[in-house]
Parts: C-alpha cells; structure tokens; sequence
C-alpha cells in the first residue's frame, strides 16, 4: 500500500475514533496519519501541507475536548502556521481555510476576537462564496459576543 493511501486510511479512522469520542485511539491514529504526512511533504510541501494543517486542526479540537488546553493551543498554533504558509502559496486556494482556522480559534479555544477582523477582511475579499458567506454570519455573531 501506497504511504499516500496508508496516510488517508489512518486520517479517516481517526475521524471515526473521534467521532465516537475514543480520543485515546482517535490521537493514535492521528499522529500515525502525521507523520506519514511529514514524510509525503518533504518531497511535495504544497500537495500534503493542508492535511498536516488539518490533522494539527483535529487534535486541537481532541485535546480540547479533553480539557488539555495547553495542547489543544500548541496544535491550533501548528495548524495555524501551516495555513498561513499555505496562503502565502496560493492566496485564492488556501484563504478561506485560513479564515476559518481563525474563527476556530476564537470559537473554541477563546482567542482574541482581534483576529476575527483579519478572518473577516480574508472573507470579504471572497465575498460570494458559500464558505465565505457562512463564515461572515460566524464571525458577526462571535463579535457580539
């Protein structure tokens, strides 16, 4: 099996395991998807970077739910550094994932609403998009919070 299959297979039952709250094995499966990832990416970066950012993304949310928020903060800052990386590669591909990484962190691991004004001036500029749209209606509704 293919390292690019064998990675996609671990990510998609780790979603399964954390699903059905099983974070012990969810967390498992994660940084075995992980580090498959990393190796992936060391000869395509751009190709592997968004899973990377994404799996930092769901562990962040597991470690949360597990009340472990320092770490649930040092996987959302990982994840956050690769989506900032991802849109300096490919604005236009890569923002409104950006933004919604963002939002997540003020949503869920309550950081400073001040980034919501970066996450909200990204959304605008792709105003039209169903994504972008929704994410709108997030970020005002967290503002008034």
């Amino acid at each position: 099996m293919y390292t690019h299959d064998r990675a996609i297979i671990l990510n998609d039952l780790a979603n399964s395991y954390a699903v059905e709250m099983r974070y012990t094995k969810a967390i498992e499966r994660y940084r075995e998807a992980l580090a498959l990832y990393i190796k992936l990416a060391k000869s395509k970066p751009v190709d592997y970077s968004i899973h990377i950012a994404h799996v930092f993304s769901n562990l962040a949310i597991i470690h949360l739910n597990l009340e472990k928020i320092k770490e649930a903060e040092e996987f959302y800052q990982n994840s956050l550094r690769m989506h900032r990386a991802l849109v300096k590669h490919n604005y236009n591909k890569y923002a409104i994932e950006l933004a919604s990484c963002l939002v997540d962190g003020v949503h869920y691991l309550k950081q400073h609403t001040w980034t919501l004004y970066e996450a909200e001036w990204i959304v605008k500029k792709i105003r039209g998009d169903y994504q972008a749209e929704k994410l709108i209606k997030i970020i005002y509704k967290l503002r008034r919070r």
